[in-house]
């Protein structure tokens, strides 16, 4: 068996204006590039974690993808996103009981991204 390590993953989530998108998560502290202009691709980083954004022009893309993001301080994630209204209507801050603290947003589209916090950590 090969020894190989998996050193990250990025998501590559859909959007039916990726430059939308990118000053979505920039309201969040993260910076943006985009390719083309308007961008039909880019993504946005911080932190070291990195997401990506692909042109559709279906909703119900959107609105069916999610992704994951661990953070060191869920609180504080959780207090930018107040700041800027970004909550998802039922993904307020809590404990659950796999044993992370999170929260959710929806993006401009609908994509769902749960930030959470490992409790046992």
């Amino acid at each position: 068996m090969s020894e190989t390590k998996l050193l990250r993953a990025i998501p590559v989530l859909p959007s039916l204006k990726v430059s939308d998108s990118l000053t979505f998560f920039k309201r969040l502290g993260f910076q943006a590039w985009g390719w083309e202009d308007p961008p039909s691709y880019g993504g946005v980083t911080r932190d070291g974690a990195e997401l990506h954004f692909f042109t559709t022009d279906r909703k119900e893309v959107c609105e069916w993808t999610s992704c994951r993001v661990d953070v060191d301080d869920v609180t504080g994630i959780h207090e930018q996103a107040i700041a800027v209204g970004c909550l998802h209507p039922n993904g307020k801050l809590e404990d659950k009981p796999w044993g992370y603290r999170e929260f959710a947003i929806l993006d401009p589209f609908g994509v769902l991204v749960t930030f959470g916090q490992n409790l046992e950590r």
